[in-house]
């Protein structure tokens, strides 16, 4: 038998494990994850690298660096985000985005206790003030940073 998929929805997005190649929090973890139409995730950063790889729709990636900009990644295409290099990540279209996350089992520990299960064919809600807090909580547990909505909307609009 099939274990059934792990899910975890968190602000906008559905995160499916497909592949773990270990256990330590260094080994790579890959989810498919689905972006919810017009999502935006706020400026950030953590000790974890994460490669986006879209499968289908398109999303933008804000990476703050010696260039700052948001730079399109279009279905077939991938763009890594290097450790502790702040980001953001969103959808402007009005479908979803499909994507593969490569990254690795601590940040993937970190989406499971900062998000919330999610059961399949179930409907991808918008997060609650208590997802929010849970998140910041919990990014705070980890050491990850999070712009606040001033920051993050003076960098990225």
């Amino acid at each position: 038998t099939h274990d059934a998929p792990e899910l975890t929805d968190m602000v906008g997005a559905r995160f499916e494990t497909v592949a773990r190649m270990g256990t330590g929090d260094a080994d790579t973890v890959l989810f498919r994850t689905r972006m919810a139409a017009g999502k935006v995730v706020p400026l950030h950063s953590h000790a974890d690298p994460e490669c986006f790889y879209v499968l289908n729709g398109r999303i933008e990636v804000f990476v703050l660096g010696d260039m700052p900009r948001w730079q399109a990644v279009e279905t077939g295409r991938s763009l890594l985000v290097a450790d502790g290099v702040k980001h953001a990540v969103r959808n402007t279209a009005d479908q979803p985005a499909d994507l593969i996350l490569a990254t690795n089992n601590r940040l993937a520990r970190y989406f499971r206790e900062a998000g919330r299960p999610a059961a399949p064919g179930t409907e991808l809600l918008p997060p609650t003030p208590d997802d929010i807090q849970r998140m910041i909580r919990v990014s705070d547990a980890y050491g990850y940073w999070i712009a606040s909505p001033s920051e993050s909307a003076a960098v990225t609009g």
